[in-house]
């Protein structure tokens, strides 16, 4: 109970401290200075206001994101901005500020998840989880944290945390799946590959695993079920390989090295750092160098399922596999590169 409530103080304070980031995210959101996803109809929808819609594929399946979203609606104060689009009405900048906020709220709330991770899962000193949680809200940067990635970023941190307790993992993923589906997608691809790997994982993580392919298959279920209009190339397997050529040479642009390629990069790099760093080290907490694999197989998702730009901000919502061993490889740097205690001589004397 004492630990829980200093992570509240702490919570708060940074929540505070780094208040400016909340009003730039809702600034780039209202303002609609870069392509996203609007969610707020579909929020003013959920609440009953005025100029609510709700949409079509993907985005109506993720509708626990905006029952999440939707407390901060009325908890918020009316903001106004200078220069503001006359077009927009109240309830719909009230109805951005809320996914802004929970937006906001998830960037540091994905890094405090990382930090407990790195202590209670893989026994790190407090520096560096303290890096591992810093690195993890930085590469949600990478994501559409101006939309709902930062939660699904959040959601993926919290899994990792609770995969040391099977039913509670289940009872976060299952309904994650409708928070947004790329939750699932990556338990169930990181999880495959984990128990097809090795017995050992196989047998520990049995029920995690299936809980992830259950979620899977929910979605799916959804999908066939529950039909909503809109990106229906997602359902033919058919125009896939087009799909693909057409991701693939938007990610030779410019926007496409930025949005595409780059991100990946990042995180293949922060990844393999961590490992080569623990060259004899064959785990560190629930993480493997196995866990690689996931960043060239959600490139094949994003690239298959998905158009033009997206490739960066869904393989970054792997990060949270990530920080960790990079973070314990970053304290070896360090401690590596320290000067000697005094009195201790080195080399030569």
């Amino acid at each position: 109970m004492r630990r829980l409530f200093l992570h509240a103080i702490a919570f708060a304070f940074l929540a505070l401290a780094l208040l400016p980031l909340f009003f730039t995210i809702d600034r780039v959101m209202v303002f609609d200075t870069v392509p996203r996803d609007d969610y707020a109809p579909f929020l003013l929808w959920l609440v009953g206001a005025p100029g609510g819609a709700f949409p079509g594929s993907p985005y109506g399946y993720r509708l626990l994101t905006m029952v999440v979203a939707a407390p901060f609606y009325d908890l918020l104060p009316p903001l106004r901005f200078t220069n503001l689009p006359p077009a927009l009405t109240p309830q719909y900048v009230q109805a951005t500020a809320a996914i802004a906020a929970l937006s906001y709220l998830s960037l540091l709330g994905a890094g405090m998840v990382a930090y407990r991770i790195a202590r209670d899962r893989a026994g790190l000193p407090r520096a560096e989880a303290l890096t591992a949680g810093v690195l993890l809200s930085a590469l949600a940067l990478q994501s559409q944290f101006f939309g709902i990635d930062a939660f699904s970023i959040l959601l993926v941190a919290g899994g990792v945390w609770l995969l040391a307790l099977p039913v509670a993992f289940a009872l976060l993923i299952v309904p994650a799946t409708f928070a947004n589906e790329k939750v699932a997608i990556v338990f169930a691809m990181w999880l495959t590959i984990r128990c097809l790997w090795t017995a050992a994982d196989r047998q520990r993580l049995r029920t995690q695993w299936g809980a992830a392919l259950l979620a899977i298959a929910l979605y799916a279920a959804a999908l066939r079920f529950v039909p909503l209009p809109g990106n229906a190339y997602q359902l033919e397997p058919a125009g896939y390989l087009a799909t693909l050529g057409a991701n693939l040479r938007a990610s030779v642009s410019v926007r496409g090295l930025l949005l595409n390629l780059l991100p990946v990069a990042v995180l293949f790099a922060i990844g393999a750092a961590g490992w080569i760093s623990a060259a004899r080290s064959r785990a560190i907490g629930p993480f493997r160098p196995i866990d690689l694999l996931m960043i060239p197989g959600l490139v094949v998702v994003a690239l298959v399922l998905t158009q033009m730009f997206q490739t960066g901000r869904i393989v970054m919502h792997a990060a949270p596999l990530f920080v960790v061993p990079a973070a314990a490889a970053a304290g070896r740097w360090m401690r590596l590169g320290e000067a000697p205690p005094a009195g201790r001589l080195t080399g030569r004397e």
